[in-house]
């Protein structure tokens, strides 16, 4: 009964240096071979004094300066607005003229009111050149031009998350907010600050990180029912650490439903079923035998189906291991872990047990009619509790076991449990 996490996150793992940008570069007399100096004036000779055309004048250097962030011929510039803008800053000479060029788009800019400083006022892209070429004149008249040519952020080094939730879908109030992202989070205090979780009567999230590519989030007590949930990971511009840059926001909006809770106690071999707080059905059960007890703790429905096939050799059993047991199709089933603990009608060879016995492979059987019962009445999200059965929880990333760690240890990923 084993199963594959239904959401994988493919690493790129490539060690490539991050250049900080950021610094100046001067451009003018002595600056760069790229700046040109130009000028054109007047300045009459004696003989020329009593002339009504004055003759041509020298021609005038460019003694101003220029310097650009980022450098020239930065690479990796992260290329987020609110992070890194462009700047061209004038020295002792104005602008006539600035251009931010990709290609032959332009991107748009601001000179300031006196024109010594021109700035972009928008994002540009990932993975792209960019030149700047400006123009300017100092106070005598002299003109100077250059050329800054820089690349951003190249695609190794973008980063981007997502969640496993369903813009809209609609979730039971123990959904688990799960957070997979394509490069390992370095720097995760700064990153944990831009997770938002909101709605009404929505209580402090806290996140939880299981590895530096995945984290999740959980409230103190289960989402409000019936309400609008709305998650954001702001991580656009962020450096994830090892100058790995977010290249977009995630956001995602959904709603929770009633309020569905069920309780699987061995003593009594039943299942009770809450809506509401309300007691709407109890059903005999039948859990893991004694080679496969049943976890217990409190597990979140991650999947359902009609049917679903169980083949032992998912876990890695043959026909020589003393649990191998003969591949069958359950009815019915909702899903509790990755490795493969089901809510699911019982086969028939074992409906005598039901209420009696535990004769499953750690599953929690029901009689067909119980089955569709839960089946057609919760819904992913939906907290299944199971107790007194003697075994150890499963691993909270077994599936959604967030809730079994206390809410004050939640963000202690060195807190271990009962598992």
């Amino acid at each position: 009964m084993a199963f594959s996490p239904r959401d994988s996150v493919t690493s790129r793992r490539q060690a490539l240096s991050f250049t900080a940008v950021g610094a100046a570069s001067v451009f003018g007399l002595a600056a760069c071979s790229t700046a040109e100096s130009e000028s054109t004036g007047s300045s009459a000779s004696a003989s020329a004094a009593a002339s009504s055309t004055p003759s041509a004048s020298p021609t005038q250097k460019f003694v101003g300066s220029v310097a650009v962030t980022p450098e020239k011929d930065a690479v990796e510039f992260n290329p987020v607005l609110a992070v890194n803008p462009v700047v061209a800053t004038a020295t002792d000479a104005t602008f006539t003229s600035v251009k931010l060029m990709a290609g032959k788009a332009n991107i748009a800019g601001e000179l300031s009111e006196d024109k010594t400083t021109w700035t972009s006022t928008e994002d540009l892209a990932f993975d792209t050149e960019y030149t700047l070429k400006w123009e300017a004149e100092d106070a005598e008249g002299g003109k100077g031009k250059g050329s800054s040519v820089f690349t951003t952020v190249s695609a190794v080094n973008e980063a981007n998350a997502m969640t496993n939730l369903k813009e809209g879908a609609v979730y039971g109030v123990g959904q688990i907010i799960q957070i997979n992202f394509s490069e390992p989070v370095i720097n995760k205090d700064a990153v944990e600050k831009l997770i938002e979780v909101t709605g009404n009567g929505v209580t402090e999230p806290r996140v939880r990180w299981y590895s530096d590519y995945m984290a999740r989030v959980r409230t103190k007590d289960y989402l409000p029912a019936n309400t609008d949930v709305a998650v954001k990971v702001n991580i656009l511009g962020v450096d994830l650490g090892n100058g790995m840059i977010g290249n977009s926001n995630t956001a995602v909006n959904f709603k929770t439903s009633e309020k569905r809770y069920a309780l699987a106690d061995n003593n009594t071999k039943t299942m009770k079923m809450y809506v509401n707080d309300e007691l709407v059905h109890t059903a005999p059960i039948t859990l893991g035998n004694a080679e496969w007890p049943s976890v217990v703790g409190q597990l979140v429905i991650q999947e359902q189906a009609p049917t679903y096939k169980f083949d032992p050799t998912t876990l890695g059993l043959d026909r020589s291991n003393a649990h191998w047991y003969e591949p069958f199709t359950a009815s019915w089933t909702s899903r509790l872990t990755d490795s493969g603990v089901f809510v699911h009608q019982a086969l028939p060879s074992a409906w005598g047990s039901v209420g009696y016995y535990n004769v499953s492979h750690g599953c929690i059987g029901m009689l067909l009619a119980d089955a569709k019962f839960f089946f057609d009445t919760f819904d992913v999200g939906d907290v299944v509790e199971t107790v007194n059965t003697g075994y150890l929880m499963a691993d909270p990333d077994n599936g959604y076991g967030d809730w079994n760690i206390p809410f004050d240890s939640y963000a202690d990923e060195n807190y271990r449990g009962n598992w």
